[in-house]
């Protein structure tokens, strides 16, 4: 068990997980008479079941959280409306099979409840989703989705009573989500160019799959990269003689982000890339500015050699912006107006999460693409009230003895809040249990693996605990696994 345990902890294990993940996201034509692709399916109980015997036979619960974090991510199923997915058995076999570990979990090891630093705000979002059904005519349907909230509380709470956290477990599978956020674009990409023979290799780059990822679309895979996008600084002051190729993996998400042609993805990519970068120049020794200047050189010079891509993007993206605000806005302002006039016939709790589907039965339309619309529309003023309770939370504890690591949480928090400005972020399923695993890691890990010497910060292991220097020397880990 012991070695199991050591393979739980190291970057292998996280990586293999997201690898399945992958490899089941590949396969989406449905197999009748599931509406989904069984095989795809078959990768969702696969991690399903591991998810549950992870929770029987281990304590601590970090291991489980690569494992959640797959199950946002593997869906593959182009038509998945609200209506698809409550009405599918085996959502709920699934569902019930997750919720059964913690269970499980709690009935074996006995951990002691305790209330972590954002459990006001989180509870208070968990209440606004279960009061905006608190209007008339009471509908079932919107039962399961305003009771998903109380599950990302009972979550964080469970979490946070099980875990035995570290900042570098958070920033490995931060990590291999980029590079499977970026799998996944890239073949989407990729599909697309192969599907169009007819067309100039220009235009086959930009052309797209033509169809959804099924658990996204374009524009929420581009904020999900900005999130995780820290991860390689991360790594790369680490162990910058031995990650200095991490500079180059870099490039496959600028260019799939490019690619995709979403105007709020590179809005929020370009904040955090070139937050990144002026906190590298302000924060990062020597050795790490040399290799980023060259990265930025390599990097200049791919679009200088394929400079007719770029053309081809920026004339796309100028013409984009030649309509009236609504056509700009890919139809948003009119849902904006929308979710106000929800607002203002319901504005105590909300018109509920099934309002937008009234106003438009059958479509994939969900949500108000906009952060606080969405609170407001949804949830009333005690859903905004919640939302800012949270906020408040989130910043004081990050900014509080701000370290290394919450620097660069924070650059990928904030650009993915800012693309939150102009889509639906806050309130997605995955961007939410996102945001409930790193909290629920981050309350019960070491303050910080880094020093800051001379104003530039510098990898020492259990910085923040009083060890002999000697001691951390010999106990430095190894590069990314």
């Amino acid at each position: 068990m012991k070695r199991i345990e050591k393979f739980l902890n190291s970057g292998w294990y996280i990586a293999l997980i997201f690898a399945i993940t992958y490899l089941s996201w590949l396969f989406y034509e449905d197999t009748p008479p599931q509406a989904f692709n069984r095989y795809n399916l078959m990768g969702f109980f696969i991690l399903a079941s591991l998810l549950f015997l992870l929770m029987l036979f281990y304590e601590n619960t970090m291991y489980t959280m690569p494992v959640i974090l797959s199950f946002l991510f593997i869906l593959n199923k182009k038509d998945m409306t609200f209506t698809t997915t409550v009405t599918e058995w085996w959502i709920y076999v699934a569902l019930a099979l997750v919720l059964l570990g913690p269970i499980v979990h709690w009935l074996r090891f006995r951990p002691k409840l305790k209330m972590g630093y954002f459990t006001l705000g989180l509870g208070l979002i968990a209440l606004s989703y279960v009061l905006s059904m608190l209007h008339f005519p009471f509908e079932i349907e919107a039962v399961p989705v305003s009771m998903i909230g109380v599950i990302y509380f009972g979550f964080y709470l469970f979490l946070t009573a099980t875990t035995k956290g570290r900042l570098k477990y958070l920033f490995q599978i931060f990590l291999f989500l980029n590079f499977l956020f970026t799998l996944q674009l890239g073949t989407y990409l990729y599909r697309g160019y192969l599907l169009h023979p007819e067309l100039s290799f220009v235009d086959r780059l930009f052309v797209g799959w033509g169809r959804n990822l099924g658990w996204a679309n374009v524009n929420d895979m581009a904020f999900y990269i900005a999130l995780t996008l820290p991860a390689y600084v991360y790594f790369i002051f680490k162990k910058p003689k031995i990650n200095w190729f991490l500079w180059f993996l870099m490039a496959p998400p600028f260019i799939v982000i490019i690619l995709s042609e979403s105007r709020g993805g590179i809005i929020g990519f370009m904040i955090s890339f070139i937050s990144l970068i002026i906190f590298v120049i302000l924060k990062g020794r020597f050795k790490i500015l040399i290799q980023m200047a060259v990265f930025l050189l390599f990097i200049g010079l791919l679009f200088l050699y394929y400079q007719e891509v770029l053309f081809k993007w920026w004339d796309t993206m100028y013409q984009s912006f030649k309509s009236d605000i609504n056509t700009v806005s890919s139809g948003r302002i009119n849902i904006y107006l929308e979710g106000l006039a929800v607002f203002k016939q319901y504005p105590i709790f909300g018109g509920g999460w099934t309002s937008l589907q009234k106003l438009h039965p059958g479509s994939r339309l969900f949500m108000y693409h906009s952060t606080p619309i969405q609170a407001l529309a949804a949830m009333g003023s005690f859903g905004m009230v919640a939302l800012l309770i949270h906020y408040y939370q989130v910043f004081s504890f990050y900014i509080r003895r701000i370290s290394f690591e919450k620097w660069l949480f924070l650059i990928g928090y904030l650009a993915s809040q800012a693309h939150g400005l102009i889509d639906n972020v806050q309130y997605a399923v995955p961007y939410s249990i996102i945001m409930v695993v790193v909290f629920a890691l981050w309350e019960n890990a070491p303050k910080t693996d880094f020093t800051l010497l001379k104003g530039r910060y510098r990898y020492e292991p259990e910085a923040e605990i009083t060890i002999p220097r000697s001691k951390k020397r010999n106990e430095r880990a190894m590069s990314i696994s």
